[in-house]
């Protein structure tokens, strides 16, 4: 199990280098190349093809992050997914395209939403994610899993 969880801690930070790559990419106005690098890092993470992924659902995409991991990683490996996202909107962001931006910003916000059971229980770095994202999204433009997530946060928070 030690060989195992080398490994995951090895291929998660794998996944944190390709991200902090896609942020350079991106701060230098290399769009084309940060977006090629989000598709590896991607392509990695679920280790299928983008053909592979597009077939599938947002929950589908979430559960494959899971299976076989205990609770840690499996959030842990979710957290990144939410990361790449996030980081694919910004530089969407950055080419002017705002509708590919904000539906990066709205999948990456129902993805790290699915880690959270409790706002009490999030660590910093998730909180202000949360709100990072949640200040990218006009409010009335929020999809509907992810204010039914935020919704049930609420009621759990009381």
């Amino acid at each position: 199990m030690a060989i195992r969880d080398d490994y995951i801690l090895r291929f998660l930070a794998l996944l944190r280098q390709a991200i902090a790559q896609m942020v350079k990419f991106r701060t230098t106005g290399r769009y084309v190349e940060a977006l090629d690098a989000a598709q590896q890092a991607q392509e990695k993470l679920f280790a299928r093809t983008t053909t592979e992924l597009s077939a599938l659902s947002l929950d589908e995409l979430i559960r494959l992050l899971r299976v076989d991991e205990p609770p840690e990683t499996a959030d842990e490996k979710v957290r990144i997914y939410a990361s790449l996202l996030r980081e694919t909107g910004l530089v969407y962001a950055a080419m002017d395209r705002a509708d590919s931006a904000l539906r990066c910003f709205q999948l990456a916000l129902h993805v790290l939403l699915t880690t959270v059971s409790a706002p009490a229980a999030c660590s910093d770095e998730v909180r202000t994610t949360l709100r990072d994202l949640l200040g990218r999204i006009p409010p009335e433009q929020l999809h509907a899993p992810a204010l039914e997530l935020l919704q049930q946060l609420g009621a759990s928070d009381r």
